[in-house]
């Protein structure tokens, strides 16, 4: 039986503090600040180190987005459907309107090569799909089996929810207000309470 091999420490500590340059240059200026030479001399860590660690540029920069990448709060379970709406889609708005970061994020992956599912690309498009979709999900499938919503595609509740925030956000429209989100979700509502919930 072969023993399993551990982690080289020095490995990890490398591949740290390249991603903590590299997280630092992100918030500091974007994705295009992050270069190898910035994030070399930023960390301290060789060049030949970086590429051992990240095959590219790309999968440092997708790799340093998913360190930062920020998730919308889950809302309390015992609240009515429509306020765990209201609160998930107020959380995931203020995620997308107040944070550059996010906003850069996006941009970036829409821009982005093909991924495919094993590079870092891929996993940060996942894990930003899940970050958004996960806590949706939930709180749609116990309304769906409690009977208050009418069974319905998740994802398209996903994008009628933050869709209308992330457009309006890359397009430069006038932000959000409680009050937009409230009506984002309450037409969202419109279409699938059940009719004993309504």
């Amino acid at each position: 039986m072969e023993a399993m091999s551990t982690p080289d420490p020095r490995r990890a500590r490398s591949q740290g503090k390249l991603l903590d340059a590299a997280a630092s240059l992100l918030l500091s200026g974007g994705a295009a600040a992050v270069t190898v030479d910035a994030v070399t001399r930023l960390s301290g860590v060789a060049r030949t180190t970086l590429y051992r660690n990240f095959p590219s540029t790309d999968s440092l920069i997708a790799a340093a987005f998913r360190r930062l990448l920020p998730t919308p709060t889950r809302p309390p379970a015992d609240l009515p459907v429509r306020e765990q709406l209201v609160h998930l889609a107020a959380s995931m708005t203020q995620l997308i309107q107040d944070a550059p970061l996010q906003q850069s994020m996006l941009g970036w992956l829409a821009m982005g090569r093909d991924a495919g599912d094993d590079d870092e690309v891929g996993r940060l498009r996942r894990s930003v799909v899940e970050s958004y979709t996960e806590p949706l999900h939930a709180v749609l499938s116990d309304a769906e089996e409690s009977g208050a919503l009418i069974p319905g595609d998740r994802d398209l509740a996903v994008a009628q929810l933050a869709g209308p925030v992330v457009l309006a956000r890359m397009i430069g429209l006038r932000p959000y207000t409680d009050q937009d989100v409230e009506r984002l979700v309450d037409d969202f509502l419109r279409g699938r309470l059940a009719e004993d919930a309504g």
